[in-house]
């Protein structure tokens, strides 16, 4: 019904969306990321609204936006519960007025699928770029990093996501470097079922979202026994502990090329640093999982509905 990057034009279909939800009468309406499809729930006319966080949405607009913190105050107040991807999300949520139930609730990862497949039993120490050419992933960071670390990582080799907004600024940065050019290698999107061998293939991962939740590629590779160098910020550190189950980092080529480097000099502990991820993850009380996950998220659409009736 409404379509991605159309802005406030999609308020001229919420009479449609409010006549659809007053046909089929659903017990909840259901809306992610609290100042987009938050607000549509928010202003459905659902008898029960829930919104879920998930980072930008708490961490970024609202702060830079009076206008992204006026739709964010409002859809809060619409909501019976609202989902939170991390402890410290949920406090972002609270200080901006919000008094009502919250829940923690992740994506999780299926355990099964993401499995440590093989090793990389070649001479090569490769580091995966686990998120996609997007502004908000400071691959530019990352490749900078890479490129002031190369004198002190032998035979290292990058892989670069192939796809994000900023790919072909990415390619072309990436080319004017010889160095580079030799040194990073571009990888294609794969299928979801596909992806654990991804995470497999690599020695390190590398994630640096200034504003992530519990991020699904970060669990995913920790899942797989491949320890991530991450933002270091509240969300992240409920899951790394830095030198144990991976890294992490300031959003600075210098900060981020140190722990390249480190991570290289003491690569003999990666596996054993990539086990403890994965035991991190499958923990049920860090709710890690899917199962850990929909189980939450079962027992709070019961429990809103019963405390309406």
């Amino acid at each position: 019904m409404f379509t991605r990057g159309a802005g406030f034009r999609n308020l001229l279909l919420v009479p449609r969306m409010r006549k659809v939800v007053r046909k089929f009468d659903p017990d909840i309406v259901h809306g992610h990321y609290l100042t987009v499809g938050g607000l549509y729930a928010a202003l459905s006319g659902g008898k029960r609204i829930v919104g879920s966080a998930w980072g930008s949405d708490v961490y970024v607009g609202p702060v830079k936006s009076w206008r992204e913190r006026a739709i964010l105050k409002y859809t809060l107040r619409r909501c019976d519960i609202v989902f939170a991807g991390t402890a410290d999300m949920a406090e972002h949520v609270r200080a901006f007025g919000y008094d009502g139930e919250i829940a923690i609730f992740r994506w999780g990862v299926d355990p099964v699928l993401f499995r440590r497949s093989a090793r990389n039993e070649t001479n090569e120490f490769r580091i995966l770029s686990i998120r996609p050419c997007d502004p908000i992933y400071n691959q530019t960071v990352v490749v900078e990093a890479f490129r002031n670390a190369i004198p002190a990582i032998g035979n290292s080799y990058l892989y670069l996501l192939d796809f994000g907004s900023e790919v072909q600024q990415m390619h072309d940065k990436v080319a004017r470097d010889p160095e580079l050019a030799r040194r990073i290698r571009w990888l294609p999107r794969l299928k979801y079922e596909e992806m654990f061998e991804r995470y497999s293939s690599g020695d390190v991962a590398i994630s640096l979202s200034p504003s992530d939740s519990a991020a699904a590629s970060v669990l995913e590779s920790m899942a797989c026994e491949t320890p991530v160098i991450a933002t270091d910020n509240p969300p992240m550190r409920e899951w790394i502990i830095d030198g144990e189950t991976g890294y992490l980092t300031a959003i600075d080529a210098r900060a981020v090329s140190d722990q390249i480097k480190k991570a290289y000099s003491e690569r003999a502990r990666l596996p054993e640093m990539g086990r403890k991820s994965r035991i991190k993850v499958l923990d049920e009380k860090n709710q890690g999982t899917f199962e850990s996950n929909l189980r939450v998220a079962q027992e709070a659409y019961d429990r809103i509905v019963k405390n309406a009736k």
